[in-house]
C-alpha cells in the first residue's frame, strides 16, 4: 500500500516494559483483527499516519538503540514486506527483536512470509488479545491465551505486571503498559487527560 514506507502510530525511545533492557518501541498504524477490548484501538485504522521510508525508519533504530528493539501497533505482520526487510536488517546488525502479533501459530505458519518473520524474533508473542481472559498480572501480555517464544530458551523467571509513566517536556503524560483500572481511570481523567497505550 505505501511501497517502501512504512505507516506507523507511534515511536517511544528508551522503554523498559516492553522487553529485556531499555528498548526503542514502534507501534504499527493498522490491524483489522480488531480484538474485542483492545486498548490500542486508534491504531486499527490503515489510514496513513506517520509515513516513514523503511531506510529513514532502520537510521531511527540504530540511531537510538538502546538493548534492543520492539515492534507491536496494530499489526505489525499487516506490513509484512517491508517488516522483512526491516527484520533482516536488524537481524545483520545484530540488533535484539521482540515481535508482537494477533495472529496464532496456525495463522502464521499459513504464509511463508508470516513465518519468516517470526523467525527473526528473538522473542515473539502471539494470539489475539482476548478481553475475557484480561489478566494484569502477566509480563508482556494482556491476556491469558497469549503465548511467548524466546529463541534463545530463556523464560520469565516471575510474571509481573509492569506500566511506565512518562512526562514529556511540553507537560504531556503518556501511560505505556497494563494499568490496573483505578490507575487507569484517574489517570485519563480529566484532571490528568493521560493518554495509555498498551
Amino acid at each position: 500500500m505505501y511501497g517502501s514506507r512504512f505507516n506507523i502510530a507511534e515511536i517511544e525511545f528508551g522503554c523498559e516494559i516492553y522487553g529485556p533492557g531499555r528498548r526503542t518501541v514502534i507501534w504499527f498504524q493498522g490491524c483489522s483483527l480488531k480484538c474485542k477490548g483492545c486498548w490500542n484501538w486508534p491504531m486499527w485504522s490503515t489510514s496513513p499516519n506517520k509515513i516513514i521510508e523503511r531506510d529513514d525508519l532502520l537510521k531511527i533504530i540504530i540511531e537510538n538503540r538502546c538493548d534492543g528493539v520492539t515492534l507491536l501497533g496494530g499489526e505489525p505482520l499487516q506490513q509484512a514486506e517491508n517488516l522483512l526487510w526491516l527484520m533482516h536488517e536488524l537481524k545483520a546488525k545484530h540488533i535484539d527483536i521482540m515481535l508482537y502479533t494477533g495472529y496464532e501459530e496456525k495463522e502464521i505458519s499459513t504464509f511463508a512470509i508470516f513465518s519468516e518473520i517470526c523467525e527473526c524474533a528473538d522473542i515473539l508473542i502471539t494470539g489475539r488479545y482476548m478481553e475475557e481472559e484480561r489478566n494484569i498480572s502477566l509480563q508482556w501480555r494482556g491476556s491469558e491465551n497469549q503465548k511467548i517464544f524466546f529463541k534463545d530458551g530463556n523464560s520469565i523467571k516471575e510474571e509481573c505486571n509492569q506500566i511506565e509513566i512518562r512526562i514529556e517536556e511540553d507537560g504531556s503524560i503518556t501511560c505505556l503498559g497494563y494499568p490496573i483500572e483505578d490507575v487507569k481511570n484517574i489517570l485519563e481523567s480529566d484532571l490528568y487527560g493521560v493518554s495509555c497505550r498498551k
